[in-house]
């Protein structure tokens, strides 16, 4: 042993290389699991778009192609009337949205307007809420709805994040997409609920149940109009008229507003 070197001191050395290594760990493991990074505009986009606007352009789009519905919305989110009526008549024309002709003798559309339309319409299609027949609307049946979300909850303590589902007690509630079933069952708010990780990386959480489907396990895929189960007031609904719950939380954690998305669902299998 060195002279001066004591068994405590090495100890500590070795310590503070463990906590160290700990720490790197720590680190890295946070980095990698790090939820993804949603920027703050594109859901504010998504969810402020009228309703009539989006359903005329998927109805439109049919008749177009296949994503047309996406270029139409961005290209009328965008701009004006008669900028508007130039570029769509080239899409109806079978020009891609890419290759449009953005100028001509009386229409001048910034290289700024461009390049918000093509950064709309692949938000649009990287989020595909709109997307014609991508989702469905998760009860079947007579049902009223809407817009509370971030109304006050248990006197200001927590807010609404979700939409509020009303109709009879039993009718079935579906899956609105593809995913997997990541929770089922009771937890203490949501009462007999079901939390499915959708294919796009959103939760999608459906509360209050009644029942739950019995053949549903944890793990399980499912697919858009799967049977989950039926409508309930279980939980912290026990005083209230039988509802679903329903909310969408982001990959990174956020819940956001479901009540635009439920109406266009609604609306385009009406």
């Amino acid at each position: 042993m060195r002279k001066g070197f004591k068994p405590r001191q090495k100890h500590w050395t070795l310590f503070l290389k463990l906590l160290a290594v700990i720490l790197i760990s720590a680190v890295a493991w946070k980095g990698i699991h790090k939820p993804p990074k949603i920027s703050a505009d594109i859901y504010p986009y998504l969810t402020n778009l009228p309703a009539e606007l989006v359903l005329q352009c998927q109805k439109e789009g049919e008749r177009i192609s296949p994503g047309a519905w996406a270029d139409l919305i961005a290209i009328r989110s965008s701009v004006e009337i008669d900028e508007e009526h130039y570029l769509i008549q080239q899409l109806q024309q079978g020009i891609a949205l890419q290759d449009i002709v953005w100028k001509n003798t009386e229409i001048q559309i910034s290289e700024d307007v461009v390049q918000q339309i093509l950064g709309r319409r692949q938000i649009l299609l990287t989020y595909p809420f709109y997307e014609p027949g991508r989702f469905a609307f998760p009860v079947i049946g007579q049902v009223w709805y809407m817009d509370t979300f971030g109304a006050d909850r248990e006197g200001g303590v927590r807010r609404h994040e979700g939409t509020d589902i009303f109709g009879a007690e039993g009718i079935p509630i579906i899956s609105v997409g593809n995913g997997k079933v990541e929770k089922l069952g009771w937890n203490r708010l949501g009462g007999e609920r079901v939390g499915v990780r959708g294919e796009d990386g959103n939760y999608y959480y459906y509360a209050h149940l009644n029942t739950i489907n019995p053949q549903l396990q944890e793990g399980q895929e499912v697919r858009k109009g799967d049977f989950l189960g039926t409508l309930g007031h279980t939980g912290d609904a026990l005083t209230t008229p039988d509802h679903l719950h329903f909310g969408i939380e982001l990959p990174n954690g956020e819940w956001v507003n479901p009540y635009p998305f439920l109406y266009i669902w609604q609306q385009s299998q009406s």
